[in-house]
């Protein structure tokens, strides 16, 4: 059973509340709200059912140099941190290591660093080089990413999500003011937005894409006749977007909702495309049905 801290707690109190607003507004249809209400409530009972597991303090061992003051933890070499209640930033250069789940503010690497549990970040997390997380991910603001990511359980962001290089999450990513990705990137998972879901490279999503705009590749018409040889991007579940959804290089295997819709060169939508005000097809995409024009009130999840 995972080990989850108060703050998580009121974390999932304020998503059933998003939620429970979200579909009060006509955002996301029943059977997703179903879904989505039932994991956030058996989350929060987890956290209700560990909140009194005590934290005992953390304990840091380096062969470099350490500096300790009174709202950050810095150390430059090898580093290994047990884990627990850290109440400051941690900012580590070189090789890094947390045995255990970890709760601090800010938290930042340049290097080399790898958690054996669960991160919770009260602040932003910004990560160069390389960066394995084995728990889940939880920042209160933004995170940033550079070199390779990988985390194994879910991740939640507050703020906006940002990976240049690689990026892999093991289960539902979340990202509440929007996502970059520049290189590849694959999600076990759902990939959640209200923000912009900007994607430049490939990327796999083994759930739903859901964002204001869902762009994949626009912009990037240099690649041409390439994109022949690139293996395209993959989107298991359905896509959504409240605004503009592009798509090039990209096989969708469910459907395709946007305001306005346009599938670029090499794409192939085995669902329905279901748009608003706009569609644009490209003479190199593939459709597997005709597109369906729905009226503003019915562009729900």
């Amino acid at each position: 059973m995972i080990n989850v801290t108060k703050h998580e707690m009121q974390m999932y109190e304020e998503l059933l509340e998003l939620l429970e607003k979200r579909f009060d507004d006509g955002e996301i249809d029943k059977s997703n709200y179903v879904e989505l209400k039932t994991r956030y409530k058996q989350k929060l009972e987890v956290s209700k059912q560990n909140q009194e597991i005590h934290k005992e303090a953390s304990k840091i061992y380096t062969s470099g140099v350490k500096s300790v003051t009174e709202k950050s933890l810095t150390a430059a070499g090898s580093t290994r941190i047990s884990g627990g209640e850290v109440r400051k930033d941690i900012r580590i250069a070189g090789s890094g290591k947390i045995d255990n789940d970890v709760e601090c503010n800010n938290l930042k690497s340049a290097g080399s660093l790898k958690c054996f549990g669960n991160i919770l970040a009260h602040g932003d997390v910004g990560c160069a080089g390389s960066f394995k997380c084995a728990g889940s991910l939880h920042v209160d603001k933004d995170a940033k990413f550079s070199g390779s990511a990988k985390i194994d359980g879910e991740v939640i962001v507050q703020g906006r999500i940002s990976a240049a290089g690689s990026f892999s999450s093991g289960s539902l990513t979340q990202a509440e003011r929007g996502v970059k990705f520049s290189g590849s990137a694959n999600i076990r998972g759902s990939l959640l937005s209200q923000g912009l879901v900007e994607i430049a490279g490939r990327i796999q999503v083994d759930g739903d894409l859901v964002g204001e705009d869902v762009l994949i590749n626009k912009g990037r018409h240099t690649y041409g006749h390439r994109w022949k040889k690139l293996m395209p991007s993959i989107i298991s579940g359905n896509i959504f977007g409240t605004g503009e959804v592009y798509l090039a290089n990209t096989r969708a295997e469910g459907d395709v909702k946007g305001l306005n819709v346009e599938i670029g060169p090499y794409s192939k939508v085995e669902g329905v495309i279901y748009y608003v005000d706009r569609i644009e097809l490209s003479n190199k995409a593939q459709l597997e049905h005709e597109p369906v024009q729905i009226r503003r009130e019915d562009l729900i999840l």
